[in-house]
């Protein structure tokens, strides 16, 4: 006879965590401690309280406002000498971890991807997943992600604001280049918004209110043009100071505001144990598929900082114009020329990711060739290993 036994996953991790709770119950391993397992939404987040035994001590859907949230962590904080919580890295999870942090909670960063990995379940509920992150939490199980300081976090949203304001100006621009469409306009500028295009459209005659949009379009177009200046000053005064700064914009390719992004995404460098860990981490390596006696490799994974990974393939597209300094741009013409620009531009943010870790690590500037001193390489030799 075959008997199927269905175990929901949930029960399974429940189980598995009661076992290891009760073995710190066996070594007197007991503390007044509550864990919380927070799943944070715009709206509304529910709460799963639980003590170290896995008794439900309150489960909650909190109003998704600071006062709320402070209200309702404060209420436990006289019965018990410590709360752990963790939540996942969504929208808001910066304002609340540092809210928590200050009203001395433990606060924990689950990674989304591993979680998922250990407890999918089909039923799928906000009370379910905050129980879940409560029971890997107290069963010391959790997949944690990496917790970035305030610093880290300010840099992320100087980069990104920027960025926005580029892609803002992008869009008015295909506005404008939608204007000249609808009116069958050629140009041959090499630069249709540089000094000699801009004449040209201020010259155009068209009919209201095409006109008037066009108008109102460039105005538009120099407002955000001033705004990135500004954001890029800003970006400049703060950073030209600071050692890794310093020691990313002596790579070829690499100027202040890419050196303050990839700052911004890789957070403290000596998290990553290789360059070929920080490489997965932007999602640069190319995906495997194994089975048996056969292995291929595919497309690159894209997991990871989608940031990192966009701002180190302009980097390497940048490669051929670096002239005073050569970078990679010999290497990038190589693999063009084989598998062509997509191929050669990830190929080649990968070499440079890898010095950009060997930089941040030896804390020494680039270099075409490492000082002859003891067993050090040739920089080239390092990466290409």
């Amino acid at each position: 006879m075959r008997i199927i036994v269905s175990i929901k996953v949930e029960t399974i991790l429940i189980y598995l965590t009661n076992k290891y709770m009760q073995s710190q119950i066996n070594n007197n391993n007991i503390n007044n401690t509550l864990y919380v397992g927070m799943d944070l939404h715009k709206n509304n987040s529910v709460f799963c309280c639980k003590d170290y035994s896995g008794v439900i001590v309150d489960r909650r859907k909190v109003l998704t406002d600071r006062n709320d949230i402070s209200r309702y962590v404060r209420s436990f904080q006289n019965s018990w000498s410590n709360i752990s919580l963790v939540m996942e890295p969504v929208s808001q999870w910066y304002f609340f971890a540092d809210l928590l942090q200050d009203m001395n909670v433990d606060v924990h960063l689950a990674h989304p991807m591993k979680v998922k990995a250990i407890a999918s379940a089909r039923i799928k509920t906000d009370e379910i997943d905050s129980s879940v992150l409560c029971d890997l939490l107290r069963s010391n199980m959790l997949p944690e992600a990496y917790f970035s300081p305030p610093n880290v976090r300010d840099w992320k949203e100087m980069v990104r604001y920027r960025a926005s304001l580029v892609n803002l100006r992008t869009q008015v621009k295909n506005k404008i280049h939608s204007i000249l469409f609808k009116h069958a306009l050629k140009h041959e500028f090499t630069d249709l918004f540089g000094k000699s295009g801009r004449l040209w459209l201020e010259s155009l005659t068209l009919k209201e209110p095409f006109k008037s949009n066009l108008d109102n379009y460039l105005k538009s177009i120099d407002h955000f043009t001033f705004l990135i200046k500004e954001s890029e000053t800003t970006i400049e005064s703060l950073v030209s100071e600071n050692e890794q700064t310093k020691l990313l914009v002596s790579i070829p390719g690499i100027k202040y505001i890419s050196a303050l992004s990839i700052m911004a995404e890789i957070g403290d460098v000596n998290r990553f144990l290789s360059s070929k860990k920080l490489m997965g981490y932007a999602g640069l390596v190319p995906s495997t598929y194994s089975s048996g006696d056969k292995v291929a490799h595919g497309r690159i994974t894209k997991q990871g900082s989608k940031w990192l990974r966009y701002i180190m393939i302009e980097i390497a597209h940048n490669q051929l114009r670096c002239k005073r300094k050569p970078g990679f741009g010999t290497y990038y013409r190589k693999v063009q020329k084989r598998k062509g620009s997509k191929t050669a531009a990830v190929a080649t943010a990968r070499k440079l990711l890898a010095v950009v870790w060997r930089v941040l690590k030896d804390k020494r500037e680039w270099q075409e060739s490492a000082p002859a001193v003891g067993s050090q390489r040739l920089l080239t030799e390092i990466i290409s290993s």
